[in-house]
């Protein structure tokens, strides 16, 4: 019986938050892409690998942290909210020089910020907190919450609607409950957002090139 091949990403994110979040996404995504399309079986090995920096670091310390990361991963996933994005593609290219053995590195870039994604299903926010307001919840469709780039402090800033929604159900720290969102969401419903199109996009093109795909 042959034995699935083990498949191990990595995984940069810009704060603490954002990680319960953005790992189990990641965890669940690539079973659900190489379930279907593999070349041979694999297993996605839980949970992510992660570096010793955030993603916001200085850049010598977020490229030598990269580096030591790519090297015991088969992809590397960078986390930056969508205005940093040209910031990830400096680090990208950066990597580029790494050996084939190394892992190949993504940008993961929600629009706006990891929120948005968080926001996207409105009915996994239900399912995890059943006291969750959506009237306090301002975007009917997926898409919208991928919708101009508001000020913090703005009523339609990703992390003030998600307080919003959440504070009869009292809970305002994302350890809380990230995780629980992130096993409940509905990946087709996170498929209708561009910046999530993209990063499935490009997170095929490194499966691919590892030869997963």
């Amino acid at each position: 019986m042959n034995r699935a091949r083990p498949l191990t990403a990595g995984l940069l994110v810009e704060g603490p938050s954002d990680l319960p979040f953005l790992e189990r996404l990641i965890i669940r995504q690539l079973e659900e892409t190489l379930h279907a399309r593999a070349l041979k079986a694999t297993e996605v090995l839980a949970p992510c690998s992660t570096g010793s920096v955030y993603s916001t670091a200085a850049p010598k310390l977020l490229l030598a942290a990269a580096q030591e990361l790519a090297g015991r991963c088969d992809v590397l996933f960078v986390h930056r909210d969508h205005k940093e994005i040209p910031d990830a593609g400096v680090l990208l290219e950066a990597l580029s020089q790494l050996p084939k053995s190394a892992a190949v590195p993504v940008v993961l870039g929600p629009k706006v910020m990891t929120e948005s994604w968080v926001l996207a299903d409105r009915d996994a926010l239900v399912r995890v907190q059943p006291a969750a307001d959506l009237s306090a919840h301002p975007h009917l469709q997926p898409e919208d919450v991928e919708q101009g780039n508001p000020a913090p402090g703005h009523p339609a800033h990703p992390k003030r609607v998600l307080a919003n929604v959440l504070k009869k159900a009292r809970r305002s720290d994302p350890g809380d409950y990230f995780a629980r969102l992130a096993d409940e969401v509905d990946l087709s419903v996170l498929g209708k957002l561009s910046s999530y199109q993209r990063w499935l996009a490009d997170t095929d093109e490194a499966l691919k090139r590892k030869k997963y795909l």
